[in-house]
């Protein structure tokens, strides 16, 4: 009750503004904190950042990301992860892009686990209402895992991202990825997520999300299937 007190107490304080002037950067934080007591007592905090910077003819995206659970003192899930992706226009819809990123989730067996891209997209719809963007391409994997073998292997990836505006203050969105395995055809990844975002005032919004993730073939004694369920607190700068 004191968290949700003083998110509705910050959105109070920060008035609404005009529409924003316009800018080539853009700066999105997102915070999440969950507690429960009583017959358990476990804590849940991430935290994410994802900054944007647009050009005439190029685009730029920085994000990095963090969760941690804590179940009776033991910490029961650590992750950790950033990416960098760099775009290049084409005319019209199409575009190119290199992405590298990494990840450390010591609970999935994952010390380090590097991902280079490279590919093609499109935003097939970007209208008011619609936005529906493709992409397709490959790339290399480089996996550190803490007990098992280390894998490294050639990827082919598509990717598919759809925004549906629901109102003037909401919308929802829908991220879908395939990570396919050069070297072993059983060793494709899935990762998803559903989302739904209302506005609180201009700089303000609430997320509900649900990720689902799938490593295919993970490490022995480790499980195929991720999933988190949360509400952030989103501020836009």
């Amino acid at each position: 009750m004191k968290i949700l007190a003083a998110i509705l107490f910050l959105a109070a304080a920060i008035p609404a503004a005009a529409a924003d002037e316009a800018k080539p950067w853009k700066d999105t934080a997102e915070l999440s904190y969950v507690k429960t007591t009583g017959n358990s007592k476990n804590s849940t905090l991430s935290a994410k950042n994802l900054f944007n910077y647009d050009w005439t003819r190029a685009a730029l995206e920085l994000a990095a990301g963090g969760l941690g659970t804590n179940s009776e003192g033991t910490t029961t899930a650590e992750q950790f992860n950033a990416h960098e992706k760099v775009s290049l226009k084409f005319s019209g819809k199409n575009y190119a892009f290199e992405r590298l990123g990494w990840e450390k989730n010591r609970f999935a067996n994952i010390q380090d686990r590097w991902d280079l891209g490279l590919g093609l997209g499109r935003n097939l719809i970007d209208k008011e209402n619609d936005k529906l963007s493709l992409e397709a391409g490959g790339g290399y994997i480089w996996e550190d895992r803490i007990t098992a073998k280390n894998e490294d292997f050639g990827t082919y990836r598509g990717y598919m991202k759809y925004q549906r505006k629901l109102s003037p203050t909401a919308h929802a969105t829908q991220d879908l990825e395939w990570l396919g395995n050069l070297k072993d055809s059983s060793g494709y990844r899935v990762n998803a997520e559903t989302a739904l975002v209302a506005s609180i005032n201009s700089h303000m919004s609430m997320k509900a999300s649900y990720v689902w993730k799938l490593v295919n073939k993970p490490g022995a004694g480790f499980r195929r299937k991720d999933t988190i369920t949360g509400v952030s607190l989103i501020i836009n700068y």
